[in-house]
């Protein structure tokens, strides 16, 4: 009979009880090992967060200190002959806000010459990169990749540690040099965090130079990291890595007490529901068709739901994907259901599969990252990650929130908040009731109110009982209508003062269009105010003497001349021109001709009553007006006295005793002339013919003066002839670059060999040829001429330009327009070679015609500069509307350069180009000294006698030319 092996039924419940204990235990030793793992897991994330928030401010400290200079690349850039002293004040306001910068060095050619901060770097000027082996690599580097790299730490030549920033500092010349900034290696890593932190090892690697990996900083004492967080910090180029691990180091599998005494309890408990299992079954098919019809619900949910939703495995492959991600993704539904959540991250593999573990342990996470489509774009998402149940299986349910629009909005946001709290503009922000709501740091610079001083207030306490009411009502007027005001007003500082700004106003809307915000931009035009009065002078009186010039005194004429029609009064002009002052000036020098000039205004105005008014012409002509005499003879007595001053010798300093004389020509109102404008001719004219007489004369004018006119119609019709047959010649007078010496340009000067009166110069010829119209002929001739040489030079010496003069006629009409662009077609030349050269008064004697020809021309590429500037018509208003390129400082304020004022005048006048973005030029530079101020003040560009004068065409060719 066949034996059976039956159970006794005592034995079960000691079997189930025994399995149930094994089982027990078996999860509790699960638990305590996931509970390990989780530990670590959130050991790992917490030093991650540590290290993402150091690298962060590691990054934005780099980048704050670096951005802050990198506007000096481009204004050395843009200034390729700056000095130390320019190079430190430019730095020095840079530098005002928070920073960890060291010094900045600037190397032209690679050798330091420029250094901010000098005191402490003394050391570092002279630097040659080229044969320094510690820096030598990371400047090549950077003129290589052409783009700024951050290299360090590197040992200092002034002693200490730094970090080290190369800006290439390249302009229209090609590569001007290196700028690199130092940055404190010990201040920097503090203000990161790095030197105080106290929970984790650290270290900083990355390839210098040559490329070796080197430790830009440590702190494991001396532990090894072991499986270390690692994140990459991000440099202007390149990148460092960044590793860390806890300084108690990682957490490992350990039994938790309380876990066993849960298990001892769940054990009992499970005792408990084995013996109910049963009586629970029926329970649990009920609950599992529940759950079918829970699944099948939410089947539909995620199908349907505009929300993009996946459904991930263990592995990371992609169980389903609804409509939403199929159409985000651009991928079909096959496709998705083939893919794994790997091929779809930025991240690597691993990454992305310690995620998915993470979130199959955890009920629920939230993962930033990025995710590509299928069209190659980056997206920035947000997950939100849920464990469900499936079939028995464990999966991964993922909602995708596209976060890339708010991100961008959040870079674009704390832009604006640096440029906001950077800029040198002071900036008011209010609400739609002009309620101060925010302002920025300049703004507290400027006017000095802190920004808790003026939160809740209306801008108006800054200034508005400085002005008319109406004025008030206009701008608001405007901003209602328009949006937007500019203009200059007055403001007042706490301190009380009262200050010029340049202020524009903006109203922010909202969509409906309703005022949510007013931005008011401001900044203080103090200095450049001070600039425009000090060229508001210069307009109007003689910058030499200090009386007024001929547009002041034309302006008093006139109001004399309508005064005395109204009263019939009389009045009457003499003017007086000097008769030998050329020849002073030649043998002694512009200087001495400067001080005669002085003297010659002082002994006139001792022999002036209270109402005359006395004003130089220009050169050494003067003008005097004598309102109400009563006879002729008063004139006569007043015009030998200034003869008679004029005659007595004049004793320059160098002991020169000098000896001009002077002619007096006189016309009176109403019995000469019947306006201000004929009285000033024929007094001039009655002037020529005193010199005529011999000089040292006096002479009434005269009816038989007008007939002398018509000599001056003779040299006309003498110029054309000159023009027909070549008598006319070029002489070249040279620019200079005052920086290297070179020849950088000419002027182009007309002489005339006379057949009979011999070599003339403009000065005997070009105002008659004004007056008759003729220079139309010669300014023909000009232009071929300096066509032809241009055209000639182009090949050798395409760098050179040639300037010359054009007159007020020329820009009367298209005629000078008409003949460039038919010169051009015959010579087919660099355009930019070749500058106008025009005088203030030539241009706003008819403003809108000159200034319409002059921008035709620029169109055509060519330059136009203003001749003999701060002499004439000086306007900024004007300057700002002008198609100029160039401004040529007049000689009469580089002959007296060192003298104060006068060189506040030049600075101010090399300020304003600046300002405007103009080149400048200094002509009439006669001495070393000159040379040595216009260098100081920014002006490299010279022309006068200390380097040559005017020499024929051949000879300037021969002396700086190989032709």
């Amino acid at each position: 009979m066949q034996s059976q092996h039956v159970t006794n039924p005592t034995q079960r419940p000691v079997v189930l009880f025994s399995l149930i204990i094994m089982v027990v235990v078996l999860l509790t030793l699960t638990a305590d090992y996931a509970a390990s793992r989780w530990q670590r897991e959130e050991q790992k994330t917490a030093v991650n967060q540590q290290l993402s928030a150091l690298r962060a401010a590691l990054e934005f400290e780099l980048y704050t200190n670096i951005e802050l200079i990198r506007g000096a690349a481009a204004y050395v850039s843009l200034n390729p002959d700056l000095n130390q002293q320019g190079f430190s004040l430019y730095m020095s306001r840079l530098l005002e806000q928070r920073n960890n910068i060291i010094n900045i060095a600037g190397a032209r050619d690679l050798v330091v010459s420029l250094i901010y901060p000098v005191e402490g770097n003394e050391k570092v000027l002279g630097l040659n990169y080229r044969v320094n082996e510690a820096q030598r690599d990371s400047v090549f580097k950077a003129l290589d990749i052409g783009t700024t790299i951050l290299t360090g730490p590197v040992d200092l030549v002034q002693g200490g540690v730094g970090f080290i920033a190369r800006i290439p500092v390249v302009n229209e010349n090609g590569i001007w040099g290196i700028l690199s900034v130092v940055l404190d290696y010990q201040e920097v890593l503090r203000e990161a965090g790095f030197i105080d932190q106290q929970t984790l090892d650290l270290v900083i690697s990355g390839h210098n130079a040559q490329g070796q990996l080197i430790d830009v900083f440590r702190d494991t004492g001396s532990r090894e990291l072991q499986q270390p967080v690692r994140l990459s910090i991000q440099l202007p180029y390149g990148q460092w890595q960044l590793a860390a691990q806890p300084k108690d180091g990682w957490i490992n599998f350990t039994l938790h007490p309380l876990s066993w005494v849960m298990a001892l309890i769940i054990g009992t408990i499970a005792c408990y529901i084995a013996q109910l299992r049963l009586n629970n079954r029926l329970l649990q098919q009920d609950t599992l068709s529940a759950l079918k019809l829970s699944e099948r619900k939410f089947r539909q949910f995620f199908s349907a739901h505009a929300v993009v939703m996946l459904i991930i495995d263990e592995h990371g492959q992609i169980v389903e994907a609804n409509r939403a991600a199929v159409n985000y993704y651009g991928y079909s539904a096959e496709q998705m259901s083939a893919m794994s959540v790997v091929d779809i991250q930025t991240m690597d593999r691993d990454s992305v599969m310690r995620h998915i573990k993470r979130s199959m342990v955890e009920r629920s996470s939230k993962y930033a990252v990025q995710h590509r489509l299928a069209s190659g774009e980056i997206r920035d998402v947000e997950l939100l990650n849920t464990t469900i149940e499936s079939n028995g299986r464990q999966l991964i349910y993922t909602i995708v929130i596209d976060t890339t629009e708010r991100l961008e909005y959040q870079k674009r946001w704390e832009l604006s908040q640096q440029v906001f709290n950077h800029s040198l503009e002071g900036i008011i922000v209010t609400d739609a009731t002009l309620n101060i709501i925010s302002v920025n740091p300049a703004f507290s610079d400027i006017t000095g109110y802190q920004e808790e001083e003026v939160l809740g207030k209306k801008p108006d306490f800054l200034g508005s009982d400085l002005y008319e009411r109406s004025f008030i009502e206009q701008m608001q007027f405007i901003i209602t209508e328009t949006g937007f005001w500019r203009g200059e007003v007055w403001s007042r500082r706490k301190n009380g003062s009262v200050f010029p700004q340049l202020l524009s106003i903006s109203v922010v809307k909202d969509d409906v269009g309703a005022a949510v915000n007013y931005l008011a931009v401001f900044s203080d035009i103090t200095s450049l105010k001070q600039s425009e009065e000090k060229l508001e002078r210069l307009a109007h009186y003689d910058a030499l003497t200090g009386l007024p010039n001929r547009v002041q005194f034309q302006l008093h004429l006139q109001h004399t001349v309508s005064l005395c029609q109204e009263v019939r009064q009389h009045c009457a002009l003499l003017y007086l021109d000097l008769d030998r002052f050329k020849v002073v000036n030649d043998s002694l020098g512009h200087a001495a001709g400067d001080e005669l000039l002085r003297m010659v205004t002082e002994r006139l105005s001792l022999r002036l009553r209270s109402s005359d008014l006395l004003a130089r012409m220009g050169g050494d002509e003067f003008v005097l007006l004598v309102e109400d005499y009563k006879h002729d003879s008063e004139l006569e007595v007043l015009a030998r006295k200034l003869i008679d001053e004029m005659n007595q010798p004049f004793y320059l300093v160098g002991e020169h005793e000098v000896n001009v004389g002077g002619s007096v020509g006189i016309a009176r109102y109403p019995a000469d002339a019947a306006n201000s404008e004929d009285l000033l001719v024929r007094a001039d004219a009655a002037m020529y013919k005193a010199k005529q007489a011999g000089g040292s004369k006096l002479a009434f004018f005269t009816s038989d003066i007008l007939v002398e006119a018509s000599s001056r119609l003779t040299i006309a019709s003498e110029l054309k002839r000159a023009v027909a047959e070549n008598e006319l010649e070029l002489y070249l007078q040279p620019q200079i670059d005052g920086a290297n010496g070179a020849v950088v340009g000419a002027e182009a000067l007309l002489r005339w060999n006379h057949p009979v009166k011999g070599f003339l110069t403009p000065d005997s010829f070009i105002d008659v040829a004004e007056q008759t119209r003729a220079i139309r002929l010669v300014t023909g001739w000009l232009v071929k001429e300096v066509f032809g040489i241009i055209e000639r030079w182009q090949t050798q010496y395409p760098q050179l330009f040639i300037s010359f003069n054009v007159s007020a006629l020329d820009l009367a009409d298209n005629e000078l327009l008409r003949r460039m662009t038919e010169v051009l077609a015959d010579h087919p030349i660099d355009t930019s070679r070749i500058e106008l050269e025009i005088v203030e008064s030539a241009i706003i004697e008819n403003f809108e015609s000159a200034s319409s020809i002059l921008v035709k021309l620029r169109k055509l590429g060519f330059c136009v500069a203003i001749d003999d500037f701060g002499t004439g018509y000086s306007s900024l208003a004007y300057l700002d509307k002008l198609p100029v390129d160039k401004l040529k400082i007049d000689r009469e304020f580089i002959s007296k350069l060192g003298e104060g004022e006068q060189s506040g005048v030049v600075k101010s006048i090399i300020d304003l180009a600046g300002n405007f973005g103009l080149r400048v030029v200094a002509e009439g530079v006669e001495t070393a000294e000159q040379e040595h101020l216009l260098k100081a003040m920014g002006c490299n560009r010279v022309q006068g006698y200390y380097y040559s004068k005017p020499l024929p065409m051949s000879e300037f060719e021969a002396k700086y030319l190989t032709l």
